[in-house]
């Protein structure tokens, strides 16, 4: 019979060396193999997670990110994104295992996960995981401690403990004691295939690619390169048949399929670093502030429909958090100003709405706000310029100005 499965364990070509398959190829894979979802983890690293959730959304499977961390050790930890801080949490993770280790090598000290545990899913790894390890060496008080570790960090729902079965010498005994240790500890155990190829035939590139990665020939890597051609994306068919002995395993991959609720296309929105401002302001009150002073200065007073224009604008960039993103701007032509100035290109009883130091372009120049605070030389009211191409309610990138 065919239980329900989903891959969560899967490496693109992002897994430089390792990967042969690229990510369109494993997709389109995936749905062929009728998947609700598909789990990228590449070694070390998150660079395909982009490219990744858009293809996958494109053809209507969803998107589960993670990682095949390798730890300080040289053990490997798989880390599943459950939400949007848990990615925050393993891109933490990962520049820190980078900027820590060699270039070519990134690890990661354990000290680093328990203050960065939040919104992940942990499965204890491959072969070369900690807790394989520790088994494999007759070592399962250490093997239990480190599950145990694991549930202090992540909490015991987000801890499971995984089994994969390739065909490799001591894959069967081990499973038989990675779920007898799932037992004793009372921890969820899940299947994965370790995927490093969409279809069984690519397994010779990624023979090629590991002796590339060696420096060696095909005929002298016989020890590096996987034992065989099984480490290709199965379907729930045939992961059924390797686990018919553990069904709950299978089951599993949906149920942590089920708890990840990111979209790195849509909860991810950038944000702007704080920007500092004097006493008594917000960045929104400052920016409405200057304006405000601008306007008087300009038009003589504030007049009805300059009100409304502003009154629009404020209102939308506070929706969108852009005020420190224009005091940014504001920043950069009060410098452009002063050069201008000490050249003697111009008065510093000019103000710097009736004589800004650059030119406006684009779409930009619709914005009033722009015009006061030296952004742009065009008026947005005497020719009747409209707001929708620059901001409006509805925005799902950050707008762009070009400043001459």
């Amino acid at each position: 019979m065919k239980l329900p499965y989903v891959e969560l364990h899967t490496h693109s070509n992002f897994s430089l060396k390792e990967g042969a398959s690229h990510i369109h190829e494993l997709i389109t894979q995936a749905q062929k193999l009728g998947y609700p979802a598909l789990g990228l983890t590449d070694h070390d690293t998150l660079a395909g997670s982009m490219l990744f959730t858009q293809t996958a959304l494109s053809l209507g499977i969803q998107p589960i990110l993670g990682s095949e961390i390798t730890l300080s050790s040289g053990h490997h930890l798989t880390l599943i994104v459950r939400t949007k801080k848990g990615y925050e949490n393993l891109s933490h993770l990962l520049s820190v295992a980078h900027i820590s280790s060699e270039r070519k090598h990134p690890r990661l000290s354990p000290k680093s996960i328990p203050d960065f545990a939040e919104g992940l899913t942990l499965l204890t790894g491959c072969r070369q995981g900690e807790v394989s390890s520790f088994l494999a060496k007759g070592q399962e008080p250490s093997a239990l401690h480190s599950v145990s570790q694991y549930m202090d960090w992540f909490g015991s729902e987000n801890v499971y403990i995984e089994m994969q079965q390739n065909y490799v010498y001591g894959d069967t005994s081990r499973n038989s004691q990675l779920a007898a240790l799932a037992q004793k500890i009372q921890v969820p155990t899940v299947a994965t295939n370790n995927v490093h190829y969409h279809t069984k035939d690519r397994h010779r590139l990624q023979d090629a690619l590991v002796a590339i990665s060696h420096n060696k020939t095909l005929s002298e890597t016989h020890q590096e390169r996987r034992a065989n051609a099984e480490f290709y994306m199965k379907s729930q068919k045939e992961m059924s048949a390797l686990f018919h002995q553990f069904p709950d395993a299978l089951k599993n991959t949906l149920k942590i399929a089920n708890s990840c609720n990111f979209d790195l296309t849509q909860d991810l929105n950038y944000r702007f670093p704080n920007y500092l401002v004097p006493t008594g302001y917000t960045p929104q009150t400052y920016l409405e502030n200057l304006c405000y002073k601008a306007a008087r200065r300009r038009y003589g007073e504030i007049t009805s429909s300059v009100r409304r224009r502003l009154e629009r604008e404020f209102q939308l960039i506070k929706k969108h958090g852009l005020a420190g993103f224009l005091l940014a701007y504001h920043d950069i032509i009060q410098e452009a100003r002063q050069v201008m100035i000490d050249l003697n290109l111009s008065d510093p009883e000019i103000p710097l709405e009736e004589r800004p130091p650059g030119r406006g372009r684009g779409s930009s120049v619709a914005l009033l706000i722009g015009y006061l605070i030296g952004l742009s030389h065009i008026d947005p009211l005497v020719f009747n310029l409209k707001l929708d191409r620059f901001i409006s309610e509805e925005m799902s990138f950050v707008p762009d100005i070009d400043l001459d």
